[in-house]
């Protein structure tokens, strides 16, 4: 079907756009981090995350092949199929579904596995003025509310709309305790738990891109960077940058249950050091300042957008190689199909028109979209003008694939010209005489197919 061929394509080429992004976005990171100008790194990941996301090459691919036709439009050879592009589309889909389907299934396996650890919680017996000052100074609305957990060891952010804070069940020091709120409050206000959601769900649907596992590590110590610079230098924290990270030290000895990914937790120990080195020497004041950031991120977007294009440039010419290659093993094929000829008696048939207005005279080219042909149905596609010595060519896929059709022209004489065919198929009909041609195809089956394909005047 013409719409599981276009989401095929839809995340193959995101998956290549997202790379493309991601590449760049490693660039512009080590020479920010080098530089210690930090604040901008993190959001600009949300830029990678919608290159995988929003469709830039393959609506690119559409728009700079597009050929007008009669019903809707035709794209190109890259939404056609020979029989090889077809076979190696079905074992990439097949493999990646399975893929898909694998991923997901431990995913919510860890989901209840941890949501049957958040059920034990039981809602925390603090001072109500320790967290609402804190709230009140990141002019946060939303309502927070905490909970405290004799399975957890480190403190965590859960929850999809509202949030919850998960502690241990342990005595804290004001220090410690301000310190926490603070780090898992400025969490949830740069919305770190979404970004990362986001990226979980780009891991399950492009698994099998490489990077992924580097991007969600990126989005995991970024996300803690961002907020540990945002409580030191962007917030009225009581306490020093030292003794943020005491806080942090303290507890990881302790951090060692597992947690699932879709959590946000204070003590990342995986990239403690790392997040310590990054902060070492920081000076607010050396900041890249806000048209800079902007500046900067237009940058990543105009480059990764540019280089998408060139990189789907590169993907047409060489799919149009495969095709060109491949429909010649078609051609050199079907040299051998009989063609036949016999007078045509519209009274006697059973016709369906292809846009259901009838029969309208149409361009040189276009796509056949899929359309169910019932048993002894003749579905008449439209007119096309071919001059002497032209031909008309007719591209198929009939599913199922050995139930055989009737395809061919009929003449302005009445006469039809026509071939049998199976599975994918292609035909080109020489023309002698100038004039219109009727497209038409006949389910000679038993059975109800459905076809797809294109059309063309050579």
């Amino acid at each position: 079907m013409r719409w599981s061929n276009e989401m095929f394509y839809i995340l193959l080429l995101n998956s290549f756009a997202g790379a493309i992004a991601y590449g760049f976005w490693i660039i512009a990171k080590n020479g920010m981090a080098k530089k210690k100008k930090l604040k901008y790194v993190y959001p600009m990941l949300g830029i990678v995350e919608a290159f995988f996301i929003f469709p830039v090459m393959f609506v690119y691919l559409k728009v700079s092949t597009h050929v007008p036709g009669s019903h809707g439009s035709y794209y190109g050879a890259l939404f056609l199929r020979t029989p090889f592009i077809y076979t190696v589309q079905c074992v990439i889909a097949g493999i990646w579904i399975l893929g898909v389907i694998f991923n997901l299934g431990n995913y919510i396996k860890e989901y209840w596995k941890f949501k049957s650890i958040l059920k034990k919680s039981f809602a925390y017996e603090l001072p109500a003025d320790v967290c609402s000052k804190i709230l009140q100074e990141l002019e946060m609305k939303r309502k927070v509310t905490l909970y405290q957990n004799y399975a957890v060891t480190s403190p965590i952010v859960v929850g999809w709309w509202n949030k919850k804070i998960i502690f241990p069940v342990q005595d804290y020091e004001e220090r410690e305790l301000v310190t926490i709120l603070y780090h898992e409050l400025v969490h949830i206000r740069q919305h770190i738990l979404e970004m990362k959601k986001i990226g979980i769900f780009l891991k399950l649907i492009f698994w099998c891109n490489p990077m992924m596992n580097s991007l969600l590590r990126n989005i995991d110590e970024w996300g803690e960077i961002a907020c540990d610079r945002y409580v030191c230098y962007e917030t009225a924290y009581p306490y020093t940058v030292k003794e943020y990270y005491t806080v942090a030290v303290d507890g990881l000895e302790q951090s060692h249950i597992w947690m699932p990914q879709m959590v946000t937790g204070f003590k990342k120990k995986s990239n403690f050091k790392r997040r310590l080195l990054q902060m070492k020497n920081y000076r607010k004041e050396k900041e890249m300042k806000f048209v800079g950031g902007v500046a900067l991120s237009l940058v990543l977007c105009v480059l990764s957008t540019t280089t998408t294009f060139a990189a789907a440039e590169g993907f047409k010419a060489g799919y149009e190689k495969v095709f060109d290659d491949t429909t010649v093993e078609i051609e050199e094929k079907v040299v051998e199909d009989v063609e036949y000829e016999e007078d045509f008696f519209p009274e006697n048939e059973n016709i369906k028109f292809y846009n259901q207005n009838g029969i309208n005279l149409i361009g040189g080219s276009g796509a056949i979209d899929s359309t169910s042909l019932e048993k002894g149905t003749m579905l008449s596609i439209g007119t096309v003008y071919a001059e002497k010595n032209q031909g008309i060519g007719i591209r198929l896929n009939i599913t199922p694939s050995d139930k055989s059709v009737q395809y061919g022209i009929i003449t302005s004489d009445n006469k039809k010209r026509f071939v049998y065919g199976t599975g994918s198929c292609y035909h080109v009909f020489s023309i002698s005489d100038s004039g219109n041609y009727e497209i038409f195809i006949k389910n000679t089956s038993s059975k109800t197919v459905t076809i797809e394909g294109g059309y063309s005047v050579y």
